[in-house]
């Protein structure tokens, strides 16, 4: 497996458990569908103090952003897609093993 959460210890949620995995199991599915079109303008933006809503999402990150919400069955709320599109762009631009590293850190 390219992507293997098995070795990373700090979470994208901070809730655990299913709600956990479904966050895991979305950024996966926007990294394989990230891979099968690396030419693709993923872009979005965020409302100050406002979590779970965004705005002005390209049409590529609205491919996107359906083929990882079908990995929960198209299950997530708001918050879900949010703050998995900002750990998937962090793995973008950093790569998964900085990804790791920077999910590993305590603190």
């Amino acid at each position: 497996m390219k992507y293997d959460y098995s070795k990373v210890k700090g979470e994208i949620s901070g809730f655990g458990g299913g709600y956990e995995n479904d966050c895991r199991k979305m950024v996966i599915a926007g990294l394989e569908w990230s891979d099968e079109h690396p030419d693709s303008d993923l872009s979005f933006k965020q409302f100050k103090n406002i979590y779970g809503l965004t705005t002005d999402e390209s049409d590529d990150m609205k491919l996107c952003q359906e083929a990882m919400s079908k990995a929960v069955n198209d299950g997530c709320t708001g918050a879900m897609m949010q703050v998995t599109m900002i750990h998937l762009m962090f793995i973008r631009k950093h790569g998964w093993d900085k990804y790791v590293e920077e999910m590993n850190k305590e603190g």
